[in-house]
């Protein structure tokens, strides 16, 4: 792999941001191995698998870790990891949008009102779309080997494995539940 730009200071930042992402779930992760039976003791009524949040965790580490590595090197598969990663997170912030106002009775009354988690998601997904939207930008996809690449094909792909994901994980709650 030889990268002939200079590595934009965007995608070194967000490369660290990764970084430092993916070893934070991985201290999630060793949280809640750590604290299994009483964390599944309090999430099984809520209808909530803590075997699926645990998979999930490892997935985000997972994925935070190697595309923060990718894009440190250049790595077109850096630049995929990380444009997916983004994508998920849009479609993670939908669903979770959803939930909240599917179950808005039941937020009410709380310390927080459902106004609060939609407003909080909202952000969440502007801010993952800007990012993903630098991540589309012609000096950063020329850093990363990608200068010819199909910026409505990527789009669609990216789209096409966040629907394919979100439905499999949609699918394996509703299995778990």
């Amino acid at each position: 792999m030889k990268v002939t730009a200079e590595r934009p200071l965007g995608v070194t930042l967000l490369a660290i941001l990764q970084l430092i992402g993916g070893v934070l779930f991985l201290g999630v992760q060793f949280l809640i191995l750590i604290k299994f039976n009483a964390m599944n003791d309090i999430l099984r009524p809520a209808g909530m698998s803590l075997v699926l949040l645990s998979l999930g965790v490892m997935l985000l580490a997972t994925l935070s870790i190697a595309s923060g590595i990718g894009m440190w090197r250049g790595a077109k598969w850096g630049w995929w990891l990380a444009s997916f990663y983004y994508v998920y997170g849009i479609f993670r912030g939908g669903t979770a949008l959803y939930t909240i106002v599917t179950l808005a009775d039941k937020l009410q009354g709380g310390s927080r009102g459902p106004e609060y988690y939609i407003a909080k998601h909202s952000v969440h997904i502007i801010v993952y779309l800007l990012l993903l939207l630098y991540l589309f930008k012609d000096e950063v996809l020329e850093f990363f080997g990608l200068d010819g690449l199909s910026k409505g094909k990527a789009v669609g792909v990216l789209i096409g494995s966040g629907l394919l994901i979100t439905g499999a994980v949609s699918a394996a709650a509703s299995i778990l539940h």
